[in-house]
This record gives structure tokens, sequence and C-alpha cells, in this order.
């Protein structure tokens, strides 16, 4: 397994070549995740396309989210409505419909002091305990990379580049504005391995994320 201070030189993925997210096929991520929701959960890049790849989180409860995302000259965006953690209860079911996505979800060479943006509008139909519950969802996320900072984690002390975002879903029922999510959260970008270290607030409370062990092939 690579060391916090000898990281692995980029694997040669095309489009999808990116600094501070390897995308790697095979290559996985374990973290702890504490606060509003306290588990482990173990990310893995499940296939990896000339401009493209999915990944999947599986949480120590049973739950599994899938992602996918689309790449450009190294730029990343994810496709589905949920590139980061979401925990659920064992049993739910969540499906999406994508109407539009706009703008892109981290840049190919992020510098300080650089913003980016993405939107999704998006139909959902979450399936609990039989009961089904569709809405069109809409998602907005403003970003800000900060400076380098040291970072010590389970898994090493890293150099990584702090990420600011701020998140906004405005959830409709039969066209009616019904629920409005607010969330900031930082995150921390080490070259060669990925997210390091990331916590966010949101109106449920707050959470924090640190990345235990790692393997990049």
């Amino acid at each position: 397994m690579p060391t916090a201070t000898e990281a692995p030189a980029a694997s040669s993925a095309g489009a999808c070549q990116n600094p501070y997210y390897p995308v790697v096929q095979g290559a996985s991520w374990q973290y702890q995740l504490s606060g509003v929701s306290n588990d482990t959960f173990t990310r893995a890049i499940t296939a990896v396309r000339a401009d493209g790849f999915d990944d999947q989180d599986t949480f120590g409860v049973g739950t599994i989210r899938t992602g996918n995302w689309a790449c450009r000259e190294g730029n990343l965006i994810a496709l589905t409505p949920s590139g980061g953690p979401t925990v659920a209860a064992a049993g739910a079911q969540f499906d999406f419909t994508v109407d539009s996505n706009e703008g892109i979800t981290f840049p190919a060479d992020p510098q300080p002091g650089q913003t980016w943006s993405q939107s999704i509008v998006y139909r959902g139909r979450q399936t609990t305990g039989g009961a089904s519950i569709e809405s069109r969802n809409v998602l907005e996320t403003s970003c800000k990379a900060g400076n380098v900072e040291t970072v010590t984690v389970p898994a090493g002390e890293f150099q990584a580049l702090r990420v600011e975002c701020s998140t906004n879903i405005d959830i409709y029922f039969s066209d009616a504005l019904a629920l409005t999510f607010n969330s900031t959260g930082v995150a921390w970008h080490a070259p060669g391995v990925g997210i390091v270290k990331s916590s966010g607030t949101t109106d449920m409370g707050a959470t924090e994320t640190v990345l235990l062990t790692y393997s990049i092939p």
C-alpha cells in the first residue's frame, strides 16, 4: 500500500486523469464516519472507461451507494445526484432520473482561490417499506479551493488541498416546493491519494470522515 509520504504517480486514465482523484480500477479507500451517523464505509472504483468511471460506497450497516462519473480533460463530473457518502437505512431504495446536469464536480487541476459549481435537476423515487414517493429535486453546489494544509488521519500524514463547498437541495412534490436542505463542508484532497478527511454541517447536524486505509493498484 502507498505510504503517506510516497503517494503513487497518477495512473494514465485518459480524460479522467486527475492529480487529486486517482481514477484507477480496483482502487479502494476505507473511511470512518462519525457525527450524525457513525459507521465505516469502503469506496471503490469499480469500472473505468475512456470518458468516465463508476464508484461504489459500501457501508457497514448494509447500505450501498453507486455513482457514475463523466470525465472531460481531467475535469470530473458526477452524473448521479450524490457523489459523496449518504447513509440511509438498510432496505431503502433510491432511483433517480437526471433531467439536466451543468458544471463540474471537481476540476482537472484546482489552484488556491479557484471556484467552480455544479447544478443537477433530477427526479427521484424513494421506496421504503413498500411505500413509494416521487419528487423533483434541484441540487446546487458551489466550491472554492483553499491552501495546501497538513492533515493527520489514521492512514497517515498528508499535504492536502483544502476545498470548501456549500450545497442547497430544493425538493418539489407536485411542482410545489416542499423541503429545502442546506449544507456546508470542507474536504482535504491529497495528490495521488484522494480525499483524506472531510467535515460538514447539514440541517441534521455535523459529520466528520477520516481515511483509515487505502489501496491504489
